[in-house]
């Protein structure tokens, strides 16, 4: 095939896939550069899979990284890194090529680059299968050209992590804060190598297998649940993690060492055995827990296929085009399912324009962890990279501040429910399972560890947590001689976050919402939906009895004493999102039919709905506002910038257009928040105002909070910082981002998912809102600025699809479907 026909080609093999999707066209994201690092790379996957990818210096060069690669420390870690070099090279090394383009293709979910020199000119696709853990690079030269694709790993010798708590930003520099469960952990903790090396003369093997040294192994003695282990859910033990890098007319070469990023590798090099015009690099990757290496890569070699077939010496570049097609068909699947289109045609400059495109880059991040066996994490997800181009601190040792340092390296609960929540009304149904079988497979745990510590029924998932869904150990607290947690210190009880549990209810409610859109059979979260109030309404009660011996206070109703509202507000009673959460969850219990819910327990959730405690108010400036704890003053600690006061606006939608006193949640936004003042927050960050307001990057809620509340020209002020053009935050020194959608630090590190999920959440919301009249009114252009076109197809409960268009300050058209929900539509913020 020649160079001409073979783009032609890929292009004619698109065409059907991407009928009525031309809008994308105008969010492509091109570059006429190459990168200066890694910190200048561009997303692409699929499946489960996501790689950062960039040209450097002459070289490509591509992150891996996958859904489950967790090592015995708990964390998250790339697979490695791959460098492709081609001879005679169609990228200078200057970077003054004669022609360079890259671009993310989102039609079909691939990265594209072309690249012309004097010497040669080169097209490249770079894409994931979806259905099977697959990366492929396809190379199509004008002249017969070599390649090395090398194979490159940091994890080559067990290192010793030292233990630090000096750092800056926030936390983001802790050496141990990637295996978060050992901040604060006396005791040494090591990060352990991996295996690679050459196989069959023509393949690189890579592999990283967990040892016995293993965290939540220690985090469960630590917490007294070893005597039950052997019934609890272990996802890191045994498990080995890696893959296999292969490709046609290639060939075993030398291993070299080098250092990008000030952390030192080694690289295993294939090369060309004959010059080629096309060349094809595979990389197959396999997850399995088992004690048996043999056995992992046994079934290595079934993802791997007929594919090996292909890499014999000499052969010809063979191009998957079954898997290609499959491909195409899934992402055209994908796109047709929602769209928002802003401002169509103004261009990049306009900032709305912006809002739409980020947008559609931020979903495409989140389908490449589509099927994941994890969820996506709200801190970075599959697309981190090196640490050093975040902070720009050197010399650090490379043991821990590699590409796989990623700061808060846990499960936090009120980040993570980000991620999950814009899917809804994006359609994005399926893509909401992996986190959703996140406490199915860990439910048992969190029921043990209830039965075991405290003697009652019900799950308790903390805020912090690791894989296992316990609390890691930092939250919970080490033991003397690793930490300063008291033997003493009752079981089961943690040193931070004591008694913080709400996130479990938000979950809860997401699966009853879910439902709700998609009238799905979720009998195999029911279980765990049940015992996240079940929790709630044993553990107060044991500590009721504890005061006075009693299991309600004098009316009757369930005491929540001594507690946090978030991080925000603390301590004190009836923390608003908790209260909410219980009033929410309960009326939702109670709709489930009989078979998931029976008769005897929804007795029960009835009773204990008429003793949930009322929402909270305070009056302030003269009006009536929700506060965020019982007690009319807030604690000398405001220790966070979490809007707790708003959680019955979002996510709970007590409050909303269409609801009724909507003015105690709008006056609860302009008078009811509280400022830094002489506190912690303050005191420690230096933050001064109104921080719940100013704070609107990283998890910032605001847009959301806004937009249900009706008022339009502050949302649109929020979500044009929100998902605008990445420009970092104002925490540090903001610089902008190359990839538009890889925003922060926030509170953490690069890409910051959480804000772009929070940012979807506001802009949907803006668009459409499905709450009032018991969530069967649709609500249409809810809080939409007149000054912005939108074209926008999204999803309403009762599996409706809502499109409209809004051009010139006017509504053009609208369809839904079924026809029979047009009834429930309302127009703006009409009554």
């Amino acid at each position: 095939m020649t160079f001409r026909s073979s783009l032609i080609f890929i292009f004619v093999l698109c065409g059907s896939a991407w009928a009525g999707l031309d809008w994308l066209d105008d969010y492509t994201v091109v570059w006429d550069s190459q990168s200066a690092n890694s910190s200048e790379s561009m997303p692409c996957g699929g499946g489960d899979i996501g790689l950062n990818v960039w040209v450097e210096k002459g070289d490509l060069f591509f992150y891996v990284e996958r859904s489950g690669n967790v090592d015995e420390n708990d964390q998250l870690l790339k697979t490695g890194r791959v460098r492709i070099q081609i001879e005679p090279s169609p990228f200078a090394e200057d970077g003054k090529d004669i022609v360079f383009r890259q671009e993310l293709d989102l039609k079909c979910g691939a990265v594209l680059i072309s690249g012309e020199t004097t010497d040669n000119t080169v097209n490249i696709k770079i894409w994931v299968e979806v259905h099977r853990p697959v990366i492929h690079v396809e190379l199509d030269a004008e002249k017969e050209s070599r390649i090395t694709a090398s194979f490159e790993s940091w994890r080559n010798e067990k290192k010793l992590i030292p233990i630090s708590d000096t750092g800056s930003g926030g936390g983001r520099d802790f050496n141990r804060w990637a295996c978060y469960g050992y901040v604060s952990y006396k005791g040494e903790v090591f990060s352990y190598p991996d295996q690679v090396s050459f196989e069959n003369k023509n393949r690189v093997l890579f592999y990283h297998r967990n040892g016995s040294d293993d965290l939540i192994d220690k985090e469960i003695a630590l917490q007294r649940l070893d005597g039950v282990m052997d019934q609890m859910n272990q996802p890191t033990r045994n498990r080995i993690f890696g893959g296999v890098m292969f490709g046609d007319n290639l060939t075993a070469g030398d291993v070299t060492e080098g250092e990008y990023a000030f952390t030192p590798h080694k690289a295993w090099n294939l090369k060309s055995i004959n010059p080629a015009k096309q060349h094809h690099v595979q990389i197959a990757l396999y997850t399995e827990q088992t004690e048996r290496l043999d056995q992992w890569k046994a079934n290595l070699e079934t993802v791997v296929g007929g594919s090996q077939a292909s890499a014999s010496a000499g052969a010809e570049a063979v191009v998957p085009l079954g898997s290609w097609n499959e491909n195409l068909n899934w992402w055209s699947e994908f796109w047709n399912r929602s769209r928002v289109i802003i401002n169509k045609g103004r261009g990049p400059e306009d900032v709305g324009w912006q809002v739409g495109r980020n947008y559609q880059l931020m979903r495409y991040m989140l389908a490449c962890n589509a099927y994941g066996e994890l969820p996506t994490n709200f801190n970075g997800g599959l697309f981190i990279y090196d640490h050093f181009y975040v902070s720009g601190r050197k010399g650090l040792d490379p043991s821990f501040y590699n590409a796989d340092f990623r700061a808060w390296g846990a499960w936090t609960g009120m980040n993570q429910r980000l991620i999950y929540w814009p899917m809804l009304k994006s359609g994005d149904f399926e893509m909401m399972r992996p986190q959703f079988d996140f406490f199915r497979k860990n439910l048992r745990n969190a029921q043990l560890r209830n039965e075991v510590s405290f003697g009652i029924k019900g799950c308790s998932f903390a805020e912090q947590i690791n894989t296992a869904g316990l609390p890691n150990g930092y939250h919970y607290g080490w033991e003397p001689p690793y930490g300063k947690r008291s033997p003493n210190h009752e079981m089961g009880m943690q040193h931070h976050h004591t008694h913080y549990f709400h996130t479990q209810l938000e979950f809860a409610y997401m699966m009853h919402e879910w439902r709700r859109f998609t009238g799905a059979d979720i009998s195999e979260y029911i279980p765990f939906m049940k015992d996240a109030v079940i929790f709630h309404y044993e553990y107060h009660k044991m500590l009721q009895r504890r005061r006075n011996g009693q299991d309600w206070d004098e009316n009757g109703k369930l005491v929540l004493k001594g507690m946090q509202a978030t991080e925000t507000y603390k301590p004190g009673s009836n923390p608003m999102p908790e209260v909410a959460a219980l009033h929410k969850n309960l009326e939702a219990l109670l709709e489930l039919p009989d078979e998931w819910v029976s008769v005897d327990e929804k007795a029960q959730f009835r009773d204990w709905a008429a003793r949930v405690p009322e929402l909270n108010f305070r009056i302030r400036n003269g009006h009536k506002t929700l506060s965020p704890l019982l007690e009319e003053k807030p604690s000398s600690r405001l220790c966070n910038r979490e809007l707790a006061q708003l959680y019955p606006v979002f996510p709970y939608g007590i409050y909303a257009l269409g609801q009724p006193d909507l003015e105690v949640g709008v006056n609860t936004w302009k008078y009811g928040l509280d400022t830094a003042g002489d506190t912690y927050l303050g005191k420690q960050f230096g933050v001064d105002g109104y921080p719940q307001k100013e704070a609107w990057w990283g998890w910032g809620q605001q847009v959301p909070m806004l937009a249900r509340l009706g008022l339009t020209g502050e949302a649109k002020e929020y979500i044009s910082k929100k998902l605008g053009h990445a420009m970092g935050d104002p925490q540090g020194k903001p610089k902008p981002n190359r990839f538009p959608a890889f925003w922060g630090p926030g509170y953490g590190c690069m890409p910051s998912m959480e804000w772009g999920a929070a940012g979807m959440i506001g802009l949907q919301e803006m668009l459409l809102q499905t709450i009032a009249k018991d969530g069967k009114e649709i609500r249409m252009l809810p809080a939409w600025p007149a000054d912005w076109d939108v074209d926008f197809k999204l999803h309403a409960p009762e599996k409706t699809t809502v499109e409209c268009r809004f051009e010139n300050g006017q509504l053009v058209e609208t369809a839904v479907a079924p026809a029979r929900r047009k009834a429930d539509v309302v127009i703006g913020q009409n009554q």
